[in-house]
């Protein structure tokens, strides 16, 4: 089978999202995946999967974070870029899925990688009804950990990883520990993490998983934070039999 690929734009209060959808040939009603990537990584980083997923007959939106990356086609500034404003990009590109006619609505997934797996992780417990189930990899639950209290040692604006955040980044990550935060989501979840991963350690997906009641944690041995094409591949077939059921 193979797929189509249209530019699709999510607007709202004066934000402009990025997207591509990736759609079957075959076209009709079909379950969709909701891709997000990681922190500045962009949507291209996800298209081999969304591809793929489209080639198997399930539609895939990968889309830009706002602010999100400096190689973001969406609107806004990375020093505006927070965990909230992310995670209100990603509910709004939800429900402009959600409205589309060729969207199963029993069957829309959450896919995020890294920091978009926190995103998708934040949202899915905040809208509980709204996502069939959730596919994370390697997500960066770590963020609470690594940023809270700290805004008040930075400065204005400071350089992490090769992007220009601000202050205000520090200053609105969420309270709360990982069961707080994420622990009412009752969806499936599907976790996939390196066990060599020195950028966001495993034990946090180990906790979320025994946090939730309905996840799954998949390890991968020798994998660091971002997988081979190897462990990518195995990624997918992981990610096409969740959603498939």
């Amino acid at each position: 089978m193979n797929c189509t690929i249209k530019e699709m734009h999510c607007i709202y209060g004066g934000n402009d999202i990025f997207g591509l959808l990736y759609a079957p040939e075959c076209g009709g009603t079909a379950p969709v995946v909701i891709m997000s990537h990681g922190y500045n990584s962009s949507h291209a980083y996800l298209t081999d999967l969304a591809e793929k997923l489209a080639c198997s007959g399930i539609y895939a939106y990968c889309y830009d974070f706002c602010g999100g990356s400096s190689r973001s086609k969406s609107s806004g500034s990375t020093t505006d870029m927070t965990i909230p404003s992310e995670t209100e990009d990603l509910l709004r590109v939800l429900d402009m899925i959600t409205e589309q006619p060729f969207a199963d609505r029993e069957r829309i997934y959450l896919y995020g990688e890294s920091q978009g797996g926190y995103i998708s992780a934040l949202t899915a417990a905040r809208h509980p009804d709204r996502a069939a189930g959730l596919i994370l990899l390697y997500p960066a639950l770590c963020i609470p950990d690594n940023w809270r209290g700290k805004a008040a040692e930075m400065p204005e604006t400071v350089e992490f990883m090769g992007m220009t955040i601000s202050r205000k980044f520090a200053e609105n990550i969420p309270d709360g520990d990982i069961p707080e935060q994420i622990g009412g989501i009752t969806k499936p979840v599907l976790i996939l993490h390196g066990e060599a991963d020195g950028l966001v350690d495993i034990s946090y997906s180990e906790c979320a998983a025994e946090c939730l009641p309905n996840a799954r944690l998949i390890r991968f041995a020798g994998e660091g934070h971002g997988f081979s094409r190897a462990a990518r591949e195995k990624l997918f077939s992981h990610l096409l039999a969740f959603v498939k059921g």
